[in-house]
């Protein structure tokens, strides 16, 4: 007795290109003093939500006056 393996098809791969997946910035400002800034970013470090260098400089904040930072994270939909 021979035993068979069924053919079995296999539909030919497309070139359509696979999607992608969606991506969108998104701007985090942290807004404070000097020292406070610096203590938030350390903190969110050491946490892997973002590399200290990664951060913008210091900036002034056109409504306050007071010291601010912004990261910009890529995040996916």
């Amino acid at each position: 007795m021979q035993e068979f393996i069924p053919e079995t098809y296999t539909p030919p791969p497309t070139n359509a290109p696979a999607p992608q997946p969606t991506r969108e910035p998104v701007l985090i400002t942290i807004i404070g003093s000097t020292p406070g800034l610096s203590i938030i970013i350390q903190i969110l470090h050491r946490l892997g939500f973002a590399e200290a260098g990664a951060w913008s400089k210091p900036q002034i904040d056109p409504k306050s006056g007071k010291p601010m930072r912004v990261l910009k994270k890529w995040i996916r939909l």
